[in-house]
């Protein structure tokens, strides 16, 4: 007889579907920092990663003792601070014929770039190259410099990635011009954390204290933060400072508050003893915990999407993302990350034509805690509480 052409099996078939990946918690900071150790064990390649993740992976950028170079001080600092992982690229310094330091050269090697004949990043560049990206960055000791405040900016901004930088060591009128001639619509500043003064650290080598970046410092105060937490009034350890920022909790009139409304955080004095890092802004204004909320949310979103790219839009695979993202949201409420999120397929924008071209929509709603900025006290004498106490004394 013919063969029977709609026959297909005698048997069974068994086939398996699953739920989307739990997309996990947000998670804390990783640190990647680029700079200068002229005093590192051969082991660290320039421009290569190096990740520490504890003192004895710091020693080795400092295998001679003397706490040379721009990264040591940031490490150590944020090591004591807390406990994060924190990625190094070493680049060299440039000396001048004299034996000293050529900032705007070591800036270059730091800013880095394409390397000619081997096409290999330098610099910046390898940030977005490491095992764990970095969601916060930093240069201490050189972001100040116009050319490089740019650059970390737009990279940060493309890694999705808050960024620290050191306001120069200059008076605060001048530190305020500095704010005001930095910045822009879609430049990356809205992620940009600019610290002031320079602080005062104790040294080993040194035998005293010592000036460093304000960076060193507030690298370890926001990572000891979730991403989506302001890192303001946090103690630092810091001795003393390179200028006196006044600061009063009750007056809207000191230079502190100036610089808090041009953007800039600072370390100060406070009634809670030694200095702390007073700031939960962003040079453009925005709560730094809700632009790195944002890129948390976004970061976790673009690492879970990679596993379903290329699948089939059928209507069960576009019902079980949507409700993937809404169970995940629920989890950050619970975890009172967020107050309330919502997700949901876009009602006007999933169109047949964009459908047809494998492109879909889908919509996350959700809200933002403030960090606690502005606390105003309503205090009243009340006649009728007075009154009512007298009444209780006249009548026994």
């Amino acid at each position: 007889m013919p063969e029977i052409t709609n026959f297909e099996h005698n048997g069974v078939d068994v086939k398996f579907t699953k739920s989307p990946e739990s997309l996990g918690s947000l998670g804390g900071h990783v640190v990647g920092l680029v700079g200068t150790a002229p005093d590192k064990d051969a082991s660290i390649a320039f421009n290569t990663p190096f990740r520490i993740g504890s003192l004895s992976d710091l020693a080795k950028l400092d295998v001679a003792g003397h706490e040379a170079g721009s990264l040591y001080h940031c490490v150590y600092e944020t090591l004591k601070k807390t406990s994060v992982t924190i990625y190094v690229v070493v680049v060299p310094e440039v000396k001048r014929e004299d034996g000293t330091l050529d900032q705007t050269a070591t800036m270059n090697n730091i800013i880095g770039g394409v390397e000619a004949g081997t096409d290999r990043l330098t610099g910046l560049r390898l940030l977005p190259t490491c095992a764990e990206v970095p969601t916060l960055i930093a240069c201490p000791g050189y972001s100040h410099m116009d050319g490089l405040r740019s650059e970390m900016a737009s990279i940060a901004q493309r890694m999705m990635a808050l960024v620290i930088l050191d306001a120069p060591d200059v008076a605060t009128a001048d530190v305020v011009n500095y704010s005001k001639s930095v910045g822009g619509a879609g430049l990356g500043y809205e992620a940009a954390y600019v610290a002031y003064p320079m602080p005062k650290i104790y040294s080993k080598a040194a035998k005293g204290d010592i000036a460093v970046a304000p960076s060193v410092l507030a690298v370890g105060a926001m990572a000891a933060k979730k991403p989506w937490e302001s890192p303001g009034n946090q103690g630092v350890n810091a001795t003393d400072m390179t200028r006196v920022v006044n600061y009063n909790i009750l007056d809207r009139t000191t230079d502190g508050d100036l610089l808090n409304r041009y953007g800039i955080s600072y370390f100060a004095r406070t009634t809670m003893g030694g200095y702390s890092l007073i700031g939960n802004r962003s040079l453009m204004g925005e709560f730094i915990s809700h632009v790195g909320l944002r890129y948390a949310i976004a970061r976790k979103l673009v690492k879970a999407a990679q596993k379903a790219m290329a699948e089939q839009l059928t209507k069960s695979f576009m019902e079980q993302q949507v409700k993937g993202i809404s169970d995940w949201g629920q989890t950050l409420v619970a975890d009172q990350v967020v107050p309330v999120f919502e997700c949901y397929l876009h009602p006007e924008l999933n169109t047949l034509e964009n459908y047809k071209n494998g492109k879909w929509y889908i919509v996350l709603n959700y809200g933002q805690y403030s960090p606690n900025e502005t606390m105003v006290y309503t205090i009243n004498a009340d006649d009728s509480l007075t009154a009512k106490f007298l009444e209780g004394v006249l009548n026994g």
